[in-house]
C-alpha cells in the first residue's frame, strides 16, 4: 500500500471528527481546494456560513514548530533571534484567522476590508502600542503566548484613472520583504532586518497604478507598531514600485518617516530598497534597509542598516531549497542589547509541500556577531547554531 502523508492525515482527521474546522477556510479564493477543510469536506467555512455569496471569505492557518540551540542556553532563549526564539520547546507560533472581503476592481466603486485574529508566540511581537491589543490576555497565565489583532481595516476602490485604492484602519506595514504572516515566507526564522522594521501601522494608505509597470503608495499613519499611544505624532509612509513582467524583475523603495512621540524630538526614518529577480525556477532577492531615530539612546541619535540576500530554487512543484545571508549593523546598540555591533547570519532551508494545504520548513542557521559584548547565550558567546523546523497548515 502506498503511503501518502496528506491522504493519511485527512483520514485521521476524518476518523476523529475534527469538526472545529467549521470556523476556518482556505485563504486563496481562486483555489478553494487548497485548504485542509475543503480537502476533507469539499466545502469551506464561507459556504457553511453562507457569506461567500457576498464576496466574503473566512480563512486562516496554523504554524507550529521547534528549535534546537547547540549552545543550550539556560534560559532557553535564542535571542537576539526573534519569533523562533525558544529552544527545546514545541510552540504554536501562529493560529491566524481572518475575515476578508476582497475588492472587485472594475469600472464601479467597491468596498471591502479585512480583520485578522492571531494567537501564539509570535503575537507578542505583532501587537501595537496603545489601547488596541496589548492587554487582551495576561501573560502570567500563558507565558509566551498572547493575542494580537494585526489587521482591522476598510478598503475602498474608486474607478478614478487606472483605479485608486484606499485602506483605512490598522494594517501591516509596506516596509520590507519578509512578512509577519507565516505562509508568504520561505524560512521559518526571521532576519535581523525584519525584527528592526515596522510590523503594523494605523492610518490611511492610498495605492495607485501609474502604468503597467509603475505603482505608488502614499499614506499617513500613527507611526511604527503604534495604535493610539500618541495620536499627535504622525508619520508618512510611501513606496514606489517598478515591475517588468517580461524579465521577471521588480524593484521597490518604501519609507516610513515621522515622530515617535508628540512632545519631544523623536523622528524615526526607516527605508527599505528591494530588488526581486525571477529566473525560471530560481528567485533572487536583494534588500537594503536603513533606519535612524532622534534621541533614541541616552539623548543621542541612533542608526542601523543592513543588507540581506535570498536565493531559492524550485526542485519541483513540491520541494524547494533556499539560502539567506544577512549583515546587520546596529551602529549605536539601539536595536539589540549588545551595544555597537555587527550581526551576521546564514540560513539554509527547505520548503516541502506534500499537499496544497501543508508546508514543512526545516532549516539550519548560524549567527555570529562582532559586538561590544557577547550577543548570544545570555551574553556569554559571540555565535550560535540553530536547527529547527515548522509546519504550516492552511485551513
Amino acid at each position: 500500500m502506498k503511503f501518502s502523508l496528506c491522504s493519511n492525515f485527512q483520514q485521521f482527521v476524518g476518523v476523529w471528527g475534527v469538526l472545529a474546522v467549521t470556523f476556518a477556510a482556505n485563504s486563496d479564493e481562486a483555489a478553494p481546494a487548497a485548504g485542509l477543510i475543503p480537502a476533507l469536506t469539499g466545502r469551506n467555512a464561507s459556504n457553511w456560513a453562507e457569506i461567500q455569496r457576498y464576496g466574503v471569505n473566512l480563512g486562516g492557518w496554523a504554524t507550529a514548530g521547534f528549535n534546537y540551540n547547540a549552545s543550550n542556553p539556560n534560559d532557553r532563549n535564542n535571542g537576539p533571534v526573534s519569533m523562533t526564539d525558544r529552544t527545546g520547546e514545541f510552540n504554536l507560533y501562529q493560529l491566524n484567522l481572518f475575515l476578508e472581503k476582497a475588492l472587485v476592481k472594475s469600472t464601479d466603486w467597491d468596498v471591502g476590508g479585512r480583520f485578522d485574529f492571531m494567537f501564539g508566540t509570535d503575537s507578542r511581537y505583532t501587537q501595537a502600542s496603545g489601547h488596541w491589543d496589548t492587554s487582551l490576555i495576561s501573560q502570567r497565565n500563558l507565558r509566551y503566548y498572547d493575542i494580537a489583532l494585526p489587521q482591522a481595516y476598510v478598503e475602498v476602490f474608486s474607478p478614478i484613472g487606472n483605479g485608486l485604492n484606499g485602506k483605512f484602519g490598522h494594517f501591516y506595514s509596506i516596509i520590507g520583504y519578509e512578512s509577519v504572516s507565516s505562509p508568504p515566507n520561505f524560512f521559518s526564522s526571521h532576519s535581523y532586518s525584519f525584527k528592526s522594521s515596522p510590523f503594523t501601522t494605523t492610518g490611511a494608505l492610498f495605492s495607485y497604478a501609474l502604468s503597467e509597470q509603475w505603482s505608488i503608495n502614499l499614506g499617513v499613519t500613527t507611526g511604527a507598531d503604534n495604535f493610539d499611544r500618541d495620536l499627535g505624532a504622525w508619520s508618512q509612509m510611501s513606496s514606489l514600485t517598478w515591475t517588468n513582467a517580461d524579465t521577471g524583475t521588480t524593484v521597490s523603495f518604501s519609507v516610513l518617516q515621522g515622530d515617535v512621540f508628540k512632545n519631544r524630538s523623536s523622528e524615526l526614518m526607516y527605508y527599505s530598497a528591494i530588488l526581486q529577480q525571477n529566473l525560471g525556477k530560481w528567485r533572487y532577492v536583494l534588500q537594503h534597509d536603513l533606519g535612524t531615530q532622534d534621541h533614541a539612546v541616552m539623548g543621542k541619535n541612533a542608526e542601523w542598516y543592513s543588507v540581506v540576500q535570498y536565493l531559492t530554487y524550485d526542485l519541483d512543484n513540491k520541494l524547494s531549497v533556499g539560502l539567506r545571508w544577512e549583515w546587520f549593523r546596529d551602529q549605536d546598540g539601539f536595536r539589540y542589547s549588545a551595544g555597537e555591533a555587527g550581526y551576521y547570519e546564514t540560513t539554509a532551508g527547505l520548503n516541502w509541500k506534500p499537499c496544497r494545504w501543508l508546508t514543512v520548513r526545516p532549516e539550519i542557521r548560524y549567527d555570529w556577531a562582532d559586538s561590544t559584548s557577547p550577543a548570544f547565550n545570555m551574553g556569554t558567546k559571540n555565535s550560535q547554531f540553530l536547527a529547527g523546523t515548522d509546519f504550516i497548515i492552511q485551513f
